[in-house]
């Protein structure tokens, strides 16, 4: 599987900021049957995220803490696999 975020809005903003998450699997085709969840720290809890109509996107909403350096943590369980990914982020602090 290919894993990408997007932030909205881009670059995001301390608080609350939208999470989407893309996920392909092989020659590029959306990866369904996953549960995908979301969080901005270790303290928080996991938030599970709202496929968006079986196209391997998943999004959801969540506090991404108020550093100027960041990490959105998305866990992608499928069956009784589960993997935790970290995805690096900068705010926007204008």
């Amino acid at each position: 599987m290919v894993v990408r975020i997007q932030t909205h809005p881009s670059p995001p903003i301390a608080g609350m900021s939208e999470v989407v998450v893309i996920i392909t699997g092989p020659h590029g085709k959306p990866a369904g049957d996953l549960i995908v969840s979301l969080r901005g720290s270790e303290s928080e809890p996991w938030i599970q995220a709202i496929e968006d109509g079986y196209i391997g996107v998943y999004r959801r909403a969540i506090d991404i803490g108020e550093n100027r350096n960041g990490i959105v943590r998305v866990m992608i369980q499928q069956g009784k696999k589960q993997k935790i990914l970290r995805f690096p982020i900068k705010l926007d602090v204008s």
